[in-house]
């Protein structure tokens, strides 16, 4: 089989690209794309902030994200743009409620009819006018302690080590750059070395023992310091951007953390999220530490979640997730 070559991509200026095309009503202007998921489906993320973009474009000025709730209805393909409709709940002095819907036009049927409308994602979206003044102001820290971003090794670095110290093979390191490489053309990233994800390639190489091995599964974290290597211009820039990376892996945590990869389930992907924004003002550029953990597994689905801090210990946001983690089927046993 041939080798997979690694796509070229677009800024992320140009990705999440919106063109109006009716009142309240927003199209991508170029075609999302795939991350982690050896599926072709477009990375959820996408979703996400095609809604908080066309949302944030409908309030006005002064207005701030605090939270966005929503469902993921069904994949987003790679081969057609997203679609959002945003239509006004509420709009007072102090808040402003969107709903949104995300979809993709179906293919065209049989005898001429055109496509139909699918819909890919349903969120609520809250904005609210900055305070003058707040009573208290604190933020919970880390769950781990984790060294400063200066400390810590790139993934080139990180993982050239594990292939090196023949942990495992350069073809696998490969595979990663190419189903990850939206991440690494988009931000810049520092594995904590005590994370599991620098121990196993995100939970690729799923043989390799980590370092929290000796934890309950639902104490295990991972985690990295990130920043948009694209200089983002406007506040909606930098809070797009936010909502696009915190949807990153949290889905597939269980599998990292426990030795499971894509090859060990029949379907894995988020079902519902819940976005939580602790700050008026969010700077992608600067180095931000984000924290990822999955507490919960059981039903077939999983609880995860992505917390981020900015490097002065304050919380910026934090989302949380349901999953689906559905088991391969065993084969039946066949009769002698």
């Amino acid at each position: 089989m041939a080798e997979q070559s690694i796509p070229k991509q677009k800024p992320f200026m140009e990705q999440l690209a919106l063109k109006e095309v009716g009142k309240d009503e927003y199209e991508m202007i170029n075609l999302p794309q795939k991350m982690g998921n050896p599926l072709d489906i477009a990375y959820g993320g996408y979703a996400i902030a095609v809604a908080c973009k066309a949302a944030s474009l409908t309030v006005p000025e002064g207005y701030h994200l605090y939270s966005m709730q929503g469902n993921y209805l069904g994949p987003a393909y790679t081969d057609r743009p997203l679609r959002a409709s945003v239509r006004v709940v509420r709009q007072t002095r102090t808040f402003a409620t969107r709903q949104v819907e995300v979809s993709q036009t179906t293919d065209a049927g049989k005898e001429g009819k055109e496509g139909e409308k699918r819909v890919c994602l349903l969120a609520t979206a809250d904005f609210m006018v900055a305070e003058t003044l707040s009573l208290l102001s604190y933020s919970q820290a880390p769950l781990n302690s984790y060294p400063n971003w200066k400390d810590c090794p790139t993934p080139s670095v990180a993982y050239s080590g594990l292939v090196a110290e023949g942990k495992m093979p350069q073809k696998m390191l490969d595979a990663h750059a190419v189903g990850f490489n939206l991440l690494n053309h988009l931000y810049d990233q520092r594995l904590c070395p005590n994370a599991i994800f620098a121990q196993n390639l995100y939970g690729i190489a799923k043989e390799l023992p980590h370092t929290q091995d000796n934890l309950p599964p639902s104490s295990r974290t991972t985690a990295d310091w990130i920043r948009s290597k694209e200089v983002l211009p406007k506040p909606i820039d930098h809070i797009t951007a936010l909502t696009f990376l915190i949807d990153t892996a949290i889905a597939f945590l269980p599998l990292s953390f426990n030795h499971r990869w894509f090859d060990d389930v029949s379907a894995v992907s988020s079902l519902d999220f819940s976005l939580r924004i602790f700050a008026n003002e969010v700077d992608v550029n600067g180095w931000l530490l984000r924290e990822l953990r999955a507490p919960v597994a059981d039903q077939g689905r999983s609880f995860g979640e992505a917390w981020i801090w900015n490097e002065e210990g304050k919380a910026v946001a934090c989302m949380s997730q349901q999953s689906i983690l559905r088991p391969t089927k065993k084969k039946a046993k066949g009769k002698l």
